[in-house]
């Protein structure tokens, strides 16, 4: 290759290929939007390197839990469930622009327009408008006026949820959605409800084997889990237990945990989400209203102590802020990791690799992003600060990287 067509990027600490340690005082060699060394700093020509300075570079971060059209708002539903696909698609192609510049070069969509998602994907791959590498699923399939019924996804028997989750894979989705219970987020759902059997739920998951994609399972109740479970779905979100009976609160089951981490099913329990919400709540912060149909109690430290005893089952956790909801702006994924370390007991590395090559290798782009290393995407986000010793210290980036494209530059 031409001298001219590559530069060396030190950094005081950059990330192993194993995401367990810092090798320190290295630099990394970008090509072609690939990279193409990690070697000693003293080791790259000195005509050829962009001194970063005292920073920790980090693959780009991998968010695996957004809804781009929502506005972070308390007043979401409000907005996103009356207007049209014109201002939804402009809010998106926003929202992706502010998750790039925060380090986040690539996110999968959990939920939303079909006509607005792949568009803004296509958008994005075509270079029309910068953003993260963006995996879609479209409209999560729900059932009538149950939870996210307003984007387009309503099947109820079988036969229209095969369907409609064929009609996804016809159209490009990346990875079905599943209501497999109700929401928070909409009030005509019940989060304690399962919304289909186990039967109905595999019918998703052949329809997208027929694509050569996965499923993933929106999942707040316990019997959700299970017919997600059973159903074979390999993607749990929120994953919260929630008993059928509000008096009861939470109905965890460890043998079905232990089948959830023997099996390798991968965990997104948003976390971050809490977390940034407990914070606006000791701010003084206004909330957004509370869906009607929730009785009963779910004490976050509860949910945490579930949290916990997965991890020490042996869950795989992947990130996820479940972006577009209130307080989980574009811009606010390393909340995620903040929460696997201070609330859920996690080391800083391990939850760096949960950031990064873990939600990689489970949304299917490890081959090409998550680590630092040799022939893989030239994605790269640098921090101020050490966050393997002080997770708060992946916060805002002073540089990122995308592809060997310059998206956020030192100062």
């Amino acid at each position: 290759m031409a001298k001219s067509d590559r530069r060396f990027y030190r950094a005081a600490r950059v990330a192993n290929q194993a995401m367990d340690d810092w090798l320190p005082d290295h630099a990394v060699g970008v090509a072609n939007s690939r990279i193409f060394d990690v070697l000693p700093a003293a080791d790259a020509p000195a005509d050829e390197t962009v001194d970063l300075g005292d920073v920790s570079l980090l693959p780009g971060l991998v968010e695996g839990h957004t809804h781009i059209p929502c506005p972070p708002r308390i007043d979401a539903f409000d907005i996103i469930s009356q207007e049209p696909n014109e201002p939804a698609l402009i809010r998106a192609a926003h929202a992706v622009g502010l998750a790039l510049r925060s380090g986040i070069t690539t996110m999968r969509d959990l939920g939303s327009k079909n006509e607005v998602v792949f568009a803004v994907r296509d958008a994005i791959a075509s270079g029309v408008i910068p953003g993260p590498r963006l995996l879609a699923a479209g409209a999560p399939i729900t059932r009538t006026m149950d939870h996210c019924w307003f984007w387009g996804g309503e099947a109820d028997s079988p036969e229209a949820v095969r369907a409609m989750a064929q009609e996804h894979v016809d159209q490009g989705a990346d990875v079905l959605k599943v209501m497999a219970s109700g929401g928070n987020f909409t009030p005509t759902s019940n989060p304690r409800d399962r919304q289909y059997p186990p039967e109905t739920i595999r019918e998703i998951v052949e329809a997208g084997k027929s694509g050569g994609i996965e499923v993933a399972a929106h999942t707040h109740a316990a019997e959700g889990i299970r017919a997600a479970v059973e159903g074979g779905v390999r993607h749990l979100i929120h994953c919260r237990w929630l008993s059928a009976n509000p008096e009861e609160g939470f109905r965890y089951e460890p043998e079905l945990a232990q089948r959830i981490a023997d099996e390798g099913i991968w965990v997104n329990p948003t976390i971050g989400l809490g977390l940034l919400a407990s914070e606006a709540r000791e701010r003084g912060d206004a909330a957004p209203r509370r869906n009607p149909n929730l009785q009963g109690p779910s004490p976050r430290e509860q949910g945490l102590e579930i949290l916990r005893d997965m991890r020490d089952r042996g869950a795989r956790f992947t990130s996820g802020l479940d972006m577009g909801m209130a307080y989980a702006d574009f811009n606010r994924a390393p909340a995620e990791a903040w929460a696997f370390v201070e609330d859920v007991g996690l080391s800083e590395w391990h939850a760096l690799r949960i950031m990064t090559c873990d939600t990689a290798d489970a949304i299917g782009v490890g081959d090409r992003v998550g680590r630092i290393q040799s022939g893989l995407d030239a994605d790269l986000a640098a921090f101020p600060g050490d966050p393997a010793a002080n997770i708060r210290d992946l916060g805002q980036p002073v540089f990122v990287m995308q592809r060997g494209t310059v998206v956020v530059a030192p100062s």
